[in-house]
């Protein structure tokens, strides 16, 4: 009995996995993709088998699914209670002095020196200037930005020179500050054809906009979260765009050049607040003159956990993070904090992982660059290695919940089974991209990935498909 009831099972587990299959090729063949190359798979953990797959060994663009592999790589060579560390340092002589003539910051990649979580962006600099008070420091001469813990371009070679201004594309620093972007509020103007009123935050001169931006009328397009550049090497922004004057406000993000002094800027402006001024402008070590055996550490600040950190990584899709998380791991694995050395490092993980050299070709962290290239057989893998990690619940909690977290918000939003998910989505021009693990309904645990690319896609209808798959396979599926 027992025998004839395990077979009736396993036959009608087969056949839930045929109709998803048959409802995958479905839409797969659909007017939505007929243009596209689509690489997908799925595959169950706790059978050990795959349910589906499509095009598995084809290299595709990732775009942002590619963090899941830099982060993966973080939490099982940093470990997840790694913590990112920025220390100041004085002159020995100078110990215990109210005034002290250079004040080093010793910065080791923290991507999250920010407001994110907090109630004011100035709220770890206020820290600080309380630490330096603690210590009986009024006055300061000047800043030391010690930004060696990274070496190299600050940049990924072949992210597209057009978008370096945009938030997703901000530079990479040892030392950083509001993931190196300048928050950026627009309005209206009372009247059309004048200009728009853009409001920087923090305003401390630091970035300079130029404003010939122009409000339209009532119904004309809002082009002012796409419309502006900020000329090369420098700090300076022009906003061309246009804000329609019905328009009741819009925020974006520029991203800033020479992220340490940027930091270096904004202390300074909030710490003379608090009552500690500095007389001078921010230097770089290497200008200083100064020697490792003449300092003497004052305090160190500590990020939070990695485990905290990946949240935003996956969650949020935070390239900056991502990026910082790469040349970090060049650091500390590698011995050299650049991004070739950060990426020999996910390499190495990767292979290790069971991944072979035709699975994957990475040339950045976050997944920004159309160099890069994953197959769907590639995910697979690197989700079944994680699911057998010590770090598993950890990666796990990382990814997004659909119709509740910021990347994918309005993703299977109001459906039950929205909660029996844990994604991340990659969007770049010509990929739009899913992966990431599900719940059945029965309770067993599966990983998916689905790789789309292709010209002019159609993102809105992509999405709807690919959620409606992945759905019925959370409901068809044993």
């Amino acid at each position: 009995m027992r025998k004839l009831l395990f077979a009736f099972l396993l036959i009608t587990g087969e056949l839930k996995a045929q109709s998803f299959s048959a409802l995958a090729d479905t839409i797969f063949s659909s007017a939505t993709f007929r243009t596209a190359k689509v690489a997908a798979a799925f595959y169950s953990l706790s059978e050990g088998v795959s349910v589906y797959s499509k095009n598995l060994t084809v290299p595709l663009i990732p775009a942002s699914n590619a963090k899941l592999a830099t982060s993966a790589a973080a939490l099982h060579y940093l470990k997840p209670d790694f913590r990112f560390e920025t220390s100041f340092w004085v002159k020995r002589e100078e110990e215990g002095d109210s005034s002290v003539s250079v004040l080093i910051i010793r910065g080791t990649g923290d991507p999250s020196i920010s407001g994110r979580d907090r109630p004011s962006p100035y709220e770890i600099l206020e820290f600080w200037a309380d630490s330096l008070a603690a210590r009986g420091v009024k006055k300061i001469g000047r800043l030391v930005l010690d930004n060696r813990y990274f070496e190299g371009p600050n940049l990924v070679e072949s992210w597209p020179a057009r978008e370096l201004s945009f938030w997703y594309a901000a530079q990479t620093s040892a030392l950083s500050f509001e993931d190196n972007c300048v928050f950026v509020r627009f309005y209206p103007a009372r009247k059309v054809g004048a200009p728009a009123r853009i409001i920087l935050e923090p305003d401390f001169g630091y970035l300079k906009a130029v404003n010939r931006s122009r409000t339209g009328p009532r119904r004309s397009k809002y082009t002012l979260d796409e419309d502006y550049r900020r000329k090369p090497g420098t700090n300076t922004v022009t906003f061309f765009g246009r804000i329609p004057i019905s328009d009741t406000g819009r925020t974006d993000y520029v991203s800033v050049h020479e992220p340490a002094f940027y930091l270096a800027h904004t202390a300074r402006e909030i710490w003379k607040r608090k009552g500690i001024p500095v007389a001078s402008g921010a230097m770089y070590w290497e200008k200083s003159g100064l020697v490792e055996d003449s300092l003497k550490k004052l305090f160190v600040w500590r990020s939070d956990p990695l485990a905290n950190i990946l949240k935003v990584v996956n969650k949020n899709s935070q390239n900056f993070y991502a990026e910082q998380l790469v040349r970090t791991l060049g650091k500390e694995i590698e011995g050299k904090g650049s991004f070739d050395a950060g990426l020999e490092a996910v390499r190495n993980f990767l292979l290790n992982a069971g991944l072979s050299t035709g699975d994957f070709y990475l040339v950045d962290g976050s997944g920004l660059s159309a160099k890069n290239r994953f197959t769907a057989a590639g995910f697979i893998k690197l989700l079944r290695n994680m699911y057998d990690s010590p770090h598993f619940s950890h990666y796990y909690e990382s990814m997004a919940i659909p119709g509740l977290d910021k990347s994918v918000k309005n993703r299977k939003k109001g459906d039950a089974l929205s909660d029996n998910f844990r994604v991340k989505t990659g969007w770049i021009s010509g990929a739009r991209t899913l992966s990431g693990y599900f719940k059945s309904q029965s309770g067993k645990l599966y990983c998916f990935s689905v790789l789309v690319n292709g010209r002019k896609l159609n993102i809105r209808t992509i999405d709807d498909a690919v959620d409606r798959l992945c759905l019925a396979a959370a409901r068809q599926l044993p």
